[in-house]
């Protein structure tokens, strides 16, 4: 596209992290170029001008691509260049007034075209760039500060791949309910929230907000209900400044309640998510959120086909801790049936070696159930333990019982074949040859 109103798209995705530069493409502005380069990078924002951009046989499209869609427009009127105030009055056209930065080196602006003199315009000397550049660092933070709150609603559940009507449905309700609720919402969510004006009485009523939205229709505004809250309470400015209230909000009410039940699948999936935040990032509830997740592999309400235990299983496999790795040694050993064959599936598939020995005095000591000896037996194969050979096979030996042709038996015996193959041949044969 290398027409202006090919580019008006209501709700165009903005490419966040990115800033556009229009200004006289000559050696002259080079010293300048680099100055906006190196301010955007401390920014984490990568710059660009029309030249940067590979493909040159198409410059204009760089360039109107570059200004619908940048997160930050930066344009330089030194000299009234008449490109540049074309691109300029497309940006004007295309942008909010907060993405645009108009800057000079121009000392006298009030000769600066007419129709522009009224809006804010950073002048600058490039005999004085570090002047330059802490006025155009705070230039830039003080655009990102403004929060376009239906564009970056739009946008971010966008991302979701929700529909675009769907979501100025949502928007349009969520402002009749509560206006001032999701501008906060939004505050939170680009880090732009002021401690004073969140506190834990907010957050209380946050939920509660989103909870009546999602009551609207139960289908996609609940989804979009539980995709803010999960966002909204994982966020860093929530965990560190209010992490008593989340814990009493969210940690505590299993102690409370001392029960799970199936249709409150997604709130507890947004506790796990929290508390895979906590851990992740080590706040100072950690313990607590270990504890939280430990508990609920425990609860045997839900049974082994549950999302939320997934979830706690993948975090607990992946996630490097020494904590959490004490508390899936523990549930080895002190958990119930349950949580223990998660526990010894965690163990082989992360793997925590230390539970090797904990696995061969299970099979040892001659443990009854077959669930946990399919488990243990897969989890030494991983750890590619060797010396379990002789221990799985005197367990099968002594147990024929258990691995007859329904199914966890027969199963049983071809998962400690494929171990025994793999980490004991002598032993792999003379399971083969049992009757």
């Amino acid at each position: 596209m290398d027409y202006p109103r090919d580019y008006i798209i209501p709700n165009q995705e903005i490419e966040l992290g990115t800033a556009f530069v229009v200004m006289p493409i000559r050696p002259e502005f080079d010293l300048p170029l680099g100055i906006i380069t190196d301010v955007c990078n401390t920014l984490g924002i990568k710059a660009r001008r029309a030249d940067d951009i590979a493909r040159q046989d198409f410059i204009m499209s760089n360039i109107l691509d570059g200004i619908a869609k940048s997160e930050i427009v930066i344009v330089d009127i030194t000299g009234n260049n008449p490109n540049v105030f074309y691109e300029l009055g497309i940006a004007h056209s295309l942008r909010t007034r907060q993405a645009i930065i108009i800057i000079t080196q121009d000392e006298d602006v009030s000769k600066s075209p007419f129709d522009i003199r009224h809006w804010s315009i950073l002048q600058y000397d490039t005999k004085n760039l570090p002047l330059f550049r802490v006025n155009l660092n705070k230039k830039i933070r003080d655009c990102r500060n403004f929060v376009d709150y239906d564009e970056y609603i739009f946008g971010l559940l966008k991302s979701y791949a929700f529909d675009g009507n769907q979501i100025h449905e949502f928007i349009n309700s969520s402002k009749l309910i509560n206006e001032k609720k999701i501008q906060l919402i939004c505050n939170i969510l680009v880090e732009n929230t002021n401690p004073t004006l969140c506190d834990s009485n907010e957050l209380h009523e946050i939920y509660t907000y989103l909870t009546t939205l999602g009551d609207i229709q139960n289908g996609i505004f609940k989804k979009i209900s539980w995709i803010l809250k999960t966002l909204v309470y994982t966020t860093e400015f929530v965990l560190s400044k209010h992490l008593d209230t989340i814990k009493n909000m969210f940690l505590n009410r299993w102690q409370k309640e001392n029960m799970i039940v199936m249709n409150d699948t997604d709130y507890w999936e947004l506790v796990a998510n929290i508390c895979s935040k906590i851990i992740e990032k080590k706040y100072k509830g950690k313990e607590d959120a270990i504890q939280w997740m430990t508990s609920y592999l425990q609860n045997q309400r839900m049974g082994r086909i549950d999302r939320v235990r997934g979830k706690i299983e993948d975090f607990l496999m992946t996630v490097k801790d020494n904590d959490v790795d004490k508390a899936v040694l523990d549930l080895i050993k002190n958990g119930n049936i349950t949580a223990r064959e998660s526990a010894i599936d965690i163990s082989g598939q992360k793997p925590i070696i230390e539970s090797a020995d904990i696995l061969l005095q299970i099979i040892s000591k001659n443990e009854s159930n077959p669930y946990i000896i399919r488990s243990s037996i897969n989890a030494l194969a991983r750890m590619k333990i060797t010396s379990a050979g002789p221990f799985i096979l005197e367990w099968m030996e002594n147990n024929r019982d258990k691995w007859g042709q329904q199914a966890v038996s027969a199963s049983l015996r071809k998962v400690a074949e494929e171990a025994l193959n793999e980490i004991d041949k002598k032993s792999y044969l003379q399971l083969v040859n049992l009757k």
